[in-house]
């Protein structure tokens, strides 16, 4: 099965030109061109590969969770490094790597909606590229313009290109210059690109980053590689096709019958044990109703409004009283400081309270740490949820249902 792969930065159109390779059975380049769509070679599946510049991977450390909670998990802990606000972007996270690490790539949703319609797959360029060695990041071309930085957690950005005799882009100046910061003097920054050991000192000397030379790479050079990137055509984009059931009816004609009256069995007494469970809940909704009635909330439409309004009578009454809520800030606190004393000291660096969450600005924590924290918290009768960030880990927690009472 032969497979186009085309290299674009924005949505493609009859007019405009773009680079292409297509690639065998076996993922191995047998062609590359440029030109527009009507002189694409055929190919048995055509897909998109997104140009550094229109794509950003970065390396998230994710503690173990079930994978449907990843996505919104890294979401979280990217919320304030999105440089648009978040429904302009789509976030697609990779499977979770043995060290906890999640590659999340972030691209426009508008330009999803317009390549979905038209290739099977879309893939992050960089994403393709291999990762540089620990403590050190690779600095790598484009096929389509300017270059990219990938570094060793998985994460990559866009860089412009170098001018000829010039210093290093601005803002890969800046980046090396905060990450020597934070990490001290060791960076090191592979370049695999053709370049003079003239430049390759210069640039040393600029930043305080050792540069060295490495192994050239093209975008196209890989065809594994890029088969084994993360589709970004996910959730409300994706393609994938609902696998057809296929009957056994034809074939096993009584093993098919027994099953049959297995699952008509199945149904009756899952049916009877449903009907049974929305009486009971509609039994329990109507008294919490009753109750608030009974308190004096008189617009308590449903079991819901009527929880929430007995529980705000509830925290004003205290409030009167002179006595705290469960879910005020110093109730609250007072749950969570036990789980936090498996911290070291040093690693709050900032607390704050909103209504009924507290949010904590942590240092990195190891795998164990964090487990340990989340287990303590929940113990407590709290409902956590933590992710790392660049800045370090961030952990918001809340009363777990049922636990508001004082």
């Amino acid at each position: 099965m032969s497979t186009l792969r085309v290299l674009l930065a924005a949505a493609t159109s009859p007019s405009h030109d773009a680079s292409w390779t297509l690639f065998d059975a076996q993922d191995r380049p047998v062609r590359s061109g440029r030109g527009a769509p009507a002189s694409w070679p055929d190919a048995d599946r055509v897909e998109a590969v997104l140009a550094a510049s229109a794509v950003r991977l970065i390396g998230v450390a994710l503690p173990p969770m079930p994978a449907d909670r990843v996505a919104s998990a890294a979401a979280f802990a990217l919320e304030d490094q999105l440089a648009s606000p978040a429904h302009e972007q789509h976030l697609v996270a990779s499977a979770r790597r043995r060290d906890g690490v999640v590659e999340v790539a972030i691209a426009s949703r508008a330009l999803m909606a317009r390549l979905r319609k038209i290739f099977t797959r879309v893939i992050a360029e960089p994403a393709a590229a291999p990762l540089p060695s620990a403590g050190g990041w690779r600095w790598y071309v484009s096929g389509h313009e300017g270059g990219f930085i990938r570094k060793p957690d998985g994460g990559a950005f866009a860089v412009g290109t170098p001018e000829a005799d010039g210093p290093l882009p601005a803002e890969l100046a800046l980046a090396l210059a905060q990450a020597v910061r934070v990490g001290g003097a060791n960076l090191h920054v592979d370049v695999a690109f053709a370049v003079e050991e003239a430049r390759l000192a210069a640039w040393s000397a600029q930043c305080g980053a050792s540069f060295k030379r490495g192994a050239t790479w093209r975008w196209d050079q890989d065809g594994r590689a890029l088969a084994a990137a993360t589709d970004l055509l996910q959730g409300e984009f994706s393609r994938q096709p609902t696998a057809p059931k296929r009957s056994a009816i034809s074939r096993f004609r009584w093993t098919a019958g027994f099953a049959l009256a297995a699952l008509v069995l199945h149904v009756g007494a899952t049916f009877a044990q449903w009907a049974w469970l929305r009486v009971d809940a509609w039994r329990t909704a109507s008294a919490i109703v009753d109750i608030a009635r009974d308190a004096g909330i008189s617009d308590a439409a449903d079991a819901e409004a009527a929880t929430i309004a007995l529980r705000r009578k509830f925290t004003d009454a205290r409030h009167r009283a002179g006595l705290a809520a469960p879910a005020d800030a110093l109730p609250l606190l007072a749950r969570a400081a036990p789980a936090l004393s498996v911290l070291a000291p040093g690693t709050l660096k900032t607390a704050t309270y909103s209504p009924g969450t507290w949010t904590f600005d942590l240092a990195k924590l190891d795998v164990g740490v964090a487990g340990t924290l989340d287990r303590n918290l929940s113990a407590a009768g709290l409902a956590s949820l933590q992710a790392t960030n660049a800045a370090g880990t961030r952990l918001r927690t809340t009363l777990a249902p049922g636990a508001d009472r004082p």
